[in-house]
């Protein structure tokens, strides 16, 4: 191909399209009009031979070429910006209608929604978020540019090079009965917990931090329970338990969310787990994006009080 006649702005355009997925949003990012940046998607499409975008029912969505090369496409506008010396793309909170795309898990969410609410809120009245289940695909979702951020109980050594990672809070693992149980009370001795009859949700699709994945660490220990139920997720653990005298081990954080809305209480387990670490992760490629960088602030600035109450708690 003869890279003279590449228009530079339709690389500009391309950039906007992959990451907004939507016509009308990418000409605002990029102050188009909406046919103008219509015809720049016709242009596109015929470049590449591939529609790049497509619609799925009432959204639109990359085709798996455009996908592949979201991360590259940013790159190059980046390094376009510091090129040619022009100032880094910013981003104004108060005036974006940028829609952020974050996977997290269940327990996350319940954590984090709250807080981050309150900062989207603050920070941009236009501002939306999208939150995702996490799962298998979050590496190659923060690769391809499909989320901004996945949140979960990411091993530090345990991601691609060009992921980035910061760590947000800690949690650890506790008992949880009704209110009114008889015995799951205070600390309960190896024995009882063992003969208590346990409720477990099911193992985490990726990078979970609930009941499944305390139970590969409880049966490392060699600790073997009366699992009598099994359910499909661990929102579901609470209700079943304040009915009966079912008993689950879940993060301890996740324990008294609900302690505060049902009759229920957390109980010290017989033994020690290793501790959760939850962590955000993303792109390193785009780390420099401005509305990305703002992003990780807001979430990173949702948890401060948790953080210095579990180091209060170890100390």
């Amino acid at each position: 191909m003869n890279l003279s006649a590449i228009d530079v702005n339709l690389v500009i355009a391309l950039d906007a399209l992959l990451q907004e997925r939507s016509v009308t949003l990418a000409a605002r990012r990029v102050g188009l009009s909406q046919p103008a940046m219509s015809h720049a998607l016709t242009r596109l499409r015929e470049l590449f031979s591939d529609p790049l975008l497509v619609r799925v029912g009432r959204q639109m969505a990359l085709t798996s070429r455009a996908e592949a090369m979201t991360p590259q496409v940013a790159a190059i506008v980046h390094d376009l910006a510091g090129l040619f010396g022009g100032a880094a793309p910013t981003f104004d909170p108060a005036t974006s209608d940028r829609a952020f795309r974050i996977a997290a898990t269940e327990y996350v969410e319940l954590l984090l929604l709250p807080q981050l609410n309150a900062a989207l809120a603050q920070g941009g009245p236009r501002l939306a978020l999208h939150l995702l289940p996490l799962d298998g695909r979050a590496v190659d979702a923060l690769r391809s540019g499909e989320i901004d951020l996945a949140i979960g109980a990411f091993p530090p050594d345990g991601l691609p090079s060009d992921l980035r990672r910061a760590p947000l809070f800690d949690d650890r693992f506790a008992g949880l009965a009704r209110a009114s149980h008889p015995t799951a009370r205070g600390r309960v001795d190896l024995a009882t917990y063992a003969a208590l009859p346990h409720a477990v949700a099911s193992r985490p699709r990726a990078h979970g931090a609930h009941d499944g994945a305390a139970d590969d660490l409880i049966a490392a220990r060699g600790v073997s329970r009366r699992e009598v139920m099994v359910v499909p997720h661990v929102f579901l653990l609470p209700h079943v338990i304040t009915a009966s005298d079912l008993v689950a081990t879940v993060a301890a954080r996740l324990g008294r969310a609900f302690s505060s809305v049902l009759p229920l209480r957390t109980f010290d387990l017989p033994f020690e787990l290793p501790p959760i670490e939850i962590a955000m992760v993303w792109n390193g490629r785009t780390e420099h994006d401005p509305a990305r960088a703002w992003l990780r602030d807001a979430v990173a600035g949702a948890f401060p009080r948790t953080r210095e109450a579990t180091r209060r708690k170890r100390a």
